[in-house]
């Protein structure tokens, strides 16, 4: 037999070889089988998620050298970074120009919807109502002789009616959902229009004429026997709750006017570069 390190001849009384020294059971033992491919261990795998992560990190390397190293400098790998293309940035300034445009547009728009409501609300907030009396009321047989152009009535007796109607606001201050009430004025019902959230039992408004006949025969089926004065009571603008809810939808406004103008300018002028 043969060791199977240095190929020499031995004996089968040898107990290691003459010329290496290897003992009988290395020098004799058989060659390793082949590696069994059909069972891959994670040895296989080893490669595979190395070069992986090295990429990463390589790519994390170049992307913070790329942000850090100033345009046409020498970074520690010895690659030059060029700097970026003018046509990129040509591009690219349209666009941002138009946004800033579309944001300073809308919050001009914006901004000047919140004055104009501030002033119209402001306006009516000013006005000193005239005290009338529930007799000065029945008197006035239509709205044109109403005891005054801003009065106020204080009532003791009132009837919900579950009745919704839309109503405009003074000067341009948009729409209400105003809830009808009947409003006792001595042997009569007066129908008064107020605005959501309405409390105490106090009119501030102004004598109306009845916009639709409709208003008064829904009433009429929810209260088959009531009186009803041929006007109406339009008691929204001079109500405490609805000159809050306009003096904070003005404050909302006036907010995103003022956002959208500075974000505009912001990205016109944009962040100034550090020089190199």
């Amino acid at each position: 037999m043969r060791c199977r390190n240095c190929h020499t001849v031995m004996m089968e009384t040898d107990l290691e070889c003459p010329t290496c020294h290897s003992s009988v059971e290395r020098a004799t033992a058989a060659a390793p089988g082949p590696f069994n491919d059909n069972k891959p261990g994670l040895g296989l795998l080893l490669p595979m998620f190395g070069g992986a992560i090295g990429g990463a990190i390589y790519g994390a390397i170049k992307v913070a050298e790329a942000s850090s190293n100033p345009a046409g400098t020498t970074s520690t790998w010895g690659t030059v970074q060029r700097p970026a293309s003018p046509s990129a940035n040509h591009s690219a300034k349209p666009v941002k120009w138009f946004f800033a445009i579309v944001f300073m547009l809308l919050g001009g728009l914006f901004l000047l919807v919140a004055v104009v409501n501030f002033f119209d609300t402001w306006k009516v907030s000013r006005w000193e109502p005239k005290e009338v009396t529930a007799a000065d009321l029945r008197k006035a047989m239509d709205s044109k002789k109403s005891p005054g152009p801003w009065i106020a009535c204080t009532f003791d007796e009132s009837k919900p009616t579950n009745l919704i109607v839309t109503r405009q606001r003074i000067g341009r201050r948009g729409e209400v959902k105003s809830p009808c009430l009947l409003v006792r004025v001595e042997d009569k019902w007066l129908i008064a229009t107020v605005a959501p959230g309405f409390e105490g039992n106090q009119l501030v408004g102004r004598l109306v004429p009845l916009e639709s006949q409709q208003v008064m025969d829904r009433i009429r089926k929810i209260e088959p026997t009531a009186n009803l004065l041929p006007y109406e009571f339009n008691a929204v603008d001079g109500s405490a709750s609805d000159l809050q809810t306009q003096f904070i939808a003005v404050g909302v406004l006036a907010f995103f006017g003022l956002a959208g103008l500075w974000l505009g300018v912001w990205m016109v002028r944009g962040r100034r570069q550090p020089q190199s």
